[in-house]
C-alpha cells in the first residue's frame, strides 16, 4: 500500500511540475514571439523615418531618382529589408509611380495615401510566395500626403530568431524538469520512508513484537506521528511484560496451595495417611482453599481498580475518628503479640471518601506492621499537619525495610519479607495504592533498617 502511495505521490508531484514548467515555457515563448515581432516592427519604423527624409528630397526634386535608388539599395543590403516608395498619383491608382516593387494589394496603397498607417503580415508582390512583415506610412509635406513608403522583411528571418529563442527555452525547461523530477524523487522518498518504517513497526506490533521503534526526526506532523507510535509501542511492551510477569507470579502463587491440597488429598485417597491424621491434612487443605479464595477475591478487586470499574460511595469522613476505630479493632491482636498501638491527631482532617475503603487501607497497613514487628514494639496511625496540608502516617518502630526493596513495595505479589509473609499473596499494598489513588490521593513508604517504617498517605481536604 505504501509503495502504491509513494508512486501516486511521486506521479502527482511530477505531473504538477511538468505542467507548470510547460505552462511557464509556453507563456515565455509566446511573450518572446510577440516581443520579437514588436522589435522587428520597431526597427522597420526606424528605417521608415530615414527613407521618409530621402523621399521628401526625391519628391521636391532635391535628389535625383538615380541617387535615391543607390541610397535605397545600400540600405536594403545592410538592413535585410526591402523598400518601396510610391509618389502620389495625380489621377487614379492605375498610374502609380514607384521606386521598388508595387504592393500586391492596392488597398494598402490607398489606405496609406489616405494618411493611415498599415502593418500586416502577408506576401508583398503578386509573383512572390514569401510571407513578409509589412509596414506602410504616408510621406507628408506641408501637412499634405505626397507619397507612401512601404518597408518589408521576410517573416522567415524573424521566425528563425523566434525558433532559436523557443529552442533555448524548451531545452532549459527540459533540463529544469529533469532536475526537478530527480529532486522530487529524493524528497518524496525522504517523506515516505518514515511512513514505511511506521508501517513495518505497526505490522511487528500486530505480530506481538513490541521492541521496534521509529526514528523521530524534526518536529513536523510525521515526527509527531512517529513519536506517538513509539509511545504506543512502549506502553504495549510494558503491558505485555506486565502480563507475562503477572502470569508467572500468579502461577507461582497458585502452585503452592494447589500442590499442598493435592498432596493431602492424594495421601488420604491412597491410604498413606493414617485415619487419625486425616483430619489434620483435611484442615490444611481447607486453609489452603481459603487462601486460594482470598487470592481470587484480591485479584478480582485489583482487576476492578485497574479497569476503573470500582464504584466508591463518597461521603464526608472524619479521619481521626476512623483511625481510632481501626486502632481499637486491632488492639486485641496487637496485645496478644505484646505490641502497643496508638492513634494520634495533630489537627482535624475531614475528607470526601468511601469510609469502608479507607478502613480497608488502614487495617491492611496496620495489620502488616503488627505481623512484621517483634514483640515489645510500637505501632499506630497518626494525622500530621504540614502547613495547609494533612498527612496520615501508619508507622511502626520495627526492624525496617532495606532501601533496595522500597521501590517495589506496591508491586503485585511483591513480598519484602518472604519468611514472615507466607500467608499473604503480596496484593494488599497494591490494592491499598489503588484505593488511595482512586480518591485522588497518594501513598509512599519511608523506612530505615533498625528505625521502623512509615507509610504516608495524602488525601485532599474537603
Amino acid at each position: 500500500m505504501l509503495s502504491s502511495f509513494y508512486r501516486k505521490l511521486l506521479f502527482i508531484y511530477i505531473a504538477i511540475t511538468v505542467v507548470s514548467i510547460l505552462a511557464i515555457s509556453g507563456a515565455i515563448g509566446y511573450t518572446m514571439k510577440q516581443k520579437t515581432y514588436d522589435r522587428s516592427e520597431k526597427l522597420l519604423l526606424e528605417k521608415v523615418e530615414q527613407v521618409e527624409e530621402l523621399a521628401k528630397d526625391l519628391f521636391d526634386n532635391s535628389t535625383a531618382q538615380k541617387d535615391f535608388r543607390k541610397q535605397i539599395n545600400a540600405m536594403e543590403k545592410t538592413s535585410n529589408v526591402r523598400v518601396s516608395v510610391i509618389r502620389h498619383p495625380r489621377a487614379t491608382l492605375d498610374k502609380i509611380q514607384a521606386v521598388g516593387e508595387v504592393p500586391a494589394r492596392l488597398g494598402w496603397v490607398e489606405k496609406v495615401l489616405s494618411g493611415n498607417p498599415v502593418t500586416v503580415k502577408s506576401t508583398f508582390a503578386q509573383n512572390s510566395n514569401v510571407k513578409m512583415l509589412i509596414v506602410g506610412r504616408p510621406v507628408l509635406q506641408d501637412s499634405r500626403v505626397v507619397g507612401a513608403i512601404f518597408l518589408y522583411t521576410p517573416i522567415v528571418n524573424i521566425q528563425g530568431t523566434i525558433n532559436e529563442i523557443n529552442r533555448a527555452i524548451y531545452v532549459s525547461a527540459l533540463v529544469v524538469a529533469l532536475l526537478a523530477i530527480a529532486l522530487l524523487y529524493f524528497v518524496s522518498r525522504h517523506f515516505v520512508k518514515p511512513l514505511q518504517q511506521m508501517s513495518k513497526t505497526a505490522e511487528a506490533l500486530a505480530l506481538g513484537d513490541f521492541s521496534g521503534r521509529v526514528p523521530v526526526r524534526g518536529k513536523d506532523e510525521i515526527a509527531s506521528l512517529s513519536g506517538s507510535l513509539n509511545r504506543m509501542a512502549g506502553k504495549l511492551q510494558k503491558v505485555e511484560e506486565g502480563r507475562k510477569r503477572f502470569l508467572s507470579e500468579i502461577s507461582h502463587e497458585l502452585r503452592t496451595p494447589l500442590t499442598t491440597i493435592r498432596a493431602s488429598l492424594q495421601g488420604i485417597t491412597d491410604g498413606v495417611v493414617e485415619p487419625e491424621d486425616a483430619k489434620e491434612f483435611i484442615d490444611i487443605s481447607l486453609q489452603e482453599t481459603l487462601r486460594l479464595s482470598h487470592l481470587v477475591d484480591d485479584l478480582l478487586e485489583l482487576s476492578s481498580f485497574e479497569e476503573k470499574q470500582v464504584k466508591l460511595t463518597m461521603q464526608a469522613v472524619d479521619l481521626p475518628e476512623l483511625i481510632g476505630l481501626v486502632v481499637t479493632q486491632l488492639k486485641m491482636k496487637a496485645k496478644g503479640k505484646g505490641i502497643e498501638l496508638s492513634a494520634d491527631s495533630e489537627a482535624p482532617y475531614t475528607v470526601k471518601a468511601d469510609a469502608d475503603r479507607l478502613r480497608q487501607v488502614f487495617i491492611n497497613l496496620l495489620d502488616n506492621a503488627i505481623n512484621h514487628i517483634p514483640e515489645g514494639s510500637q505501632a499506630g496511625i497518626r494525622v500530621k499537619a504540614v502547613r495547609q496540608e494533612r498527612w496520615i502516617e501508619v508507622w511502626d518502630d520495627g526492624q525496617g525495610i532495606s532501601p533496595e526493596k522500597l521501590p517495589y513495595l506496591f508491586d503485585r505479589f511483591y513480598k519484602a519479607d518472604e519468611s514472615r509473609n507466607r500467608a499473604g499473596a503480596g496484593l494488599g499494598l497494591t490494592i491499598c495504592k489503588h484505593i488511595i489513588e482512586a480518591h485522588g490521593g497518594s501513598i509512599l513508604a519511608e523506612s530505615q533498617l533498625g528505625a521502623g517504617t512509615v507509610f504516608k498517605i495524602f488525601l485532599p481536604i474537603v
